[in-house]
């Protein structure tokens, strides 16, 4: 059916095109990659996950597939007419687009014409690459397309004036807008550089096949401009980054290209990390254009993307109940592929229920408001209504509607009437063939409240439940719960207001002791024993660190030091890439950091602090230094060096329980006698041993 529905519509298109998004439309887009995707998602990986992709998606938004003159993410464009990149050959462009297109998905291109680079040839700042293609359009016509450039076509206070002051002869009018100092600004008042634009967004329309533009900064430039352009090329789809938290500055700029051109919603996008990086549910009052009768079609709802994932911008918890909100919002939603790859289930089914209930662009939202500690609201869709319920809510009733998708701080109702197709069960990144038991040691039995990915709640609504399960290990009682799943995250509280902070992604078991307000000890390294993977290995002579990755950290960088040096090859943030060296059982990638040979004695580091290149907030803390360091995103696991002289014991003999009448000296691995031990392994009469 959605083959058929969208051929019906090409045609239709094809006789009548308007360059505006398009009214009461009623899909769901997906950001196609993330910063330095290179393999992830080139583009023979994107046309493997076509059927998957498609299922849920109806726009798929890809990164600059133009040669950028080597690794490069597409932001800094040297060519225009040339598409065989580093995401892959440029028959696989047309590849990709066609293997979506035959299941009913359009594909939009991120294009970059505010400013361009040069091909630097003699070290030139304003070599533009001319260019000349004769090729067989899609409709069969022979055509060439032709570039050529000059410094006229470069605004004369590029870089505020600058770059014309190094003596380079840019002799454009001045800029229209924002000055961007990563290349040259093009002058858009340029009658050959509006030539050149139309060349090129035909080549992409009608040679390779995209359906629209995902247009890159474009506060660079005055929007009347997109109106010009997209009416010359005629878009199905276009949606600007007008990267502004103002309602005000967004809405001009839509208004200011003839409402030629979506935009990002990015005041919603504020408003949703403060209601859910930041629980202030109240702000979901403020709804950003989507929440506007009057713009709703023009919004491209999102909760991150490339950029906002790798700053301060980043929203870090509550992601799913965000994206609840947005699928049941009007406007367009769009999928961040991070996202889409963490939590496929719980986004697939919503995004199904969404389409089911017929869901909009510009569908009306009938109900609203802050219901106690979060936000209800309700929207019409042409077959049914979705009700979202966000934050702390409780009491509300939802007779007449059934439940598609829960988890923390959010619940995604549709009607009784809508049936929806489709649904997968599963939580999203969970084993359920895993056991994890977390030992808590406190005078009063705490109450326990947890969820794993997705957002799924495993002891009961706040405050959780209280525990009563106890258990004595080493003469000390623990209070114990014990989860079939795993990750799992947990917050220990006294069931009237005092909480710790979230303890996450807990994959074995752990040992905490809890007081009954906000702080928590962890002495999990005193009782539980990891399991190391065979590629951390020791390295004699040599000053290193091994880190476990996940689906955020997969380019991790180390930054190492002490109070007086840097121990980075690259004494610049981050620091060093770290190497890829193997897996762990559950197939996740770990990596190394290797500062090379060190001396006997020689200064070591107190400090290493693991980034995802550098990511402002995919980062960990400042974390003591261990040579041979086995580390994780939550922190210290243990050391290679330890695991090694413990596969060296061959015969290690329990120590009975009952004391013997002369007792013997048990000294630590260290060598340093102990009076009272605990449980572990120990030196005693020369041998090691396990103390119960």
């Amino acid at each position: 059916m959605k083959k058929l529905y969208s051929t019906i519509i090409t045609l239709f298109l094809a006789i009548n095109v308007t360059a505006q998004w398009p009214a009461n439309y009623g899909g769901v887009m997906l950001q196609g990659f993330y910063w330095d995707s290179y393999t992830d998602t080139s583009l023979p990986k994107l046309i493997e996950q076509a059927d998957n992709i498609s299922t849920y998606f109806d726009l798929l938004w890809v990164y600059n597939t133009g040669n950028c003159g080597g690794k490069s993410m597409g932001y800094m464009p040297i060519y225009w007419l040339n598409h065989t990149s580093n995401w892959g050959r440029e028959r696989y462009v047309t590849q990709m687009i066609d293997a979506y297109h035959q299941r009913g998905t359009k594909v939009i291109m991120d294009v970059v014409i505010n400013h361009k680079a040069p091909v630097g040839k003699d070290g030139s700042w304003i070599d533009f690459a001319n260019e000349t293609k004769t090729v067989t359009t899609r409709s069969g016509e022979q055509k060439t397309y032709t570039l050529n450039w000059t410094g006229a076509d470069i605004c004369q206070n590029d870089d505020g004036g600058w770059v014309k002051e190094q003596g380079w002869q840019v002799t454009g009018a001045n800029d229209t807008g924002d000055d961007f100092s990563g290349g040259r600004d093009l002058d858009h008042t340029s009658a050959n550089v509006q030539q050149n634009v139309k060349t090129y967004l035909d080549y992409l329309r009608n040679y390779l096949g995209y359906d629209g533009y995902r247009l890159d900064m474009v506060k660079g430039y005055n929007p009347y401009y997109t109106k010009m352009y997209n009416e010359a090329s005629s878009p199905e789809f276009c949606v600007g980054e007008y990267w502004d938290g103002s309602f005000e500055a967004v809405t001009g700029w839509i208004n200011g290209t003839g409402k030629t051109s979506a935009a990002f919603d990015f005041p919603l996008k504020y408003v949703i990390k403060e209601a859910f990086g930041g629980g202030n549910f109240s702000a979901l009052s403020s709804k950003g254009i989507a929440g506007s009768p009057d713009w709703n079609r023009y919004a491209v709802t999102f909760i991150d993307n490339h950029d906002t994932y790798e700053n301060q911008d980043r929203l870090t918890q509550n992601v799913v109940a965000a994206y609840a909100f947005i699928l049941a919002m009007p406007g367009t939603p769009c999928v961040f592929y991070k996202h889409w790859q963490r939590y496929p289930i719980a986004l697939g089914n919503m995004i199904l229920a969404r389409k089911a209930c017929g869901i909009t662009n510009q569908s009306p939202i009938v109900e609203q408001g802050q219901q106690g500690g979060g936000y209800v609201i309700k929207v019409q869709g042409t077959k049914g209504t979705v009700l979202c319920i966000s934050g702390y809510v409780t009491g509300y009733d939802v007779k007449g509607y059934k439940l598609i998708a829960s988890g923390t701080n959010y619940a995604y109702y549709v009607s009784d009437n809508i049936t929806v197709e489709g649904l997968r069960e599963g939580n999203d990144g969970v084993d359920e063939t895993k056991t994890v038991n977390v030992y808590v040691e406190a005078e009063t039995a705490p109450y326990i409240y947890s969820w794993t990915e997705g957002g799924t709640q495993r002891s009961g609504e706040w405050p959780g439940t209280q525990m009563t399960e106890q258990e004595t290990i080493g003469g000390k009682t623990f209070w114990k719960w014990t989860f079939s799943v795993a990750p799992v995250n947990i917050i220990l509280n006294n069931g009237s207001g005092s909480q710790t902070q979230n303890i996450s992604e807990l994959s074995h078991d752990t040992y905490l002791t809890y007081s009954g307000g906000t702080d928590y000890g962890d002495e999990t390294s005193k009782y539980w024993t990891p399991e190391v993977p065979v590629c951390v290995k020791v390295i004699d002579g040599h000053l290193y660190a091994y880190f476990l990755g996940n689906k955020d950290y997969d380019q991790p960088t180390a930054w190492v030091w002490n109070e007086t040096k840097n121990f980075c090859e690259n004494q610049t943030w981050p620091g060093d890439a770290m190497t890829l060296v193997g897996y762990d059982t559950d197939n996740y990638p770990v990596f190394r950091w290797d500062g090379g040979e060190v001396a006997e004695g020689a200064d070591m580091p107190t400090h290493i602090l693991v980034s995802n290149k550098g990511s402002e907030t995919i980062r960990t803390g400042d974390l003591s230094f261990v040579n041979s360091g086995y580390y994780s995103a939550q922190g210290f696991i243990t050391d290679a060096i330890t695991v090694e002289k413990s596969k060296e014991t061959t015969a290690i003999q329990a120590v009975p329980t009952a004391q013997p009448a002369a007792p013997a000296a048990i000294y630590n691995l260290a060598g340093q006698r102990v009076q009272q031990p605990t449980k572990g392994l120990y030196i005693v009469n020369g041998k090691k041993v396990i103390l119960p």
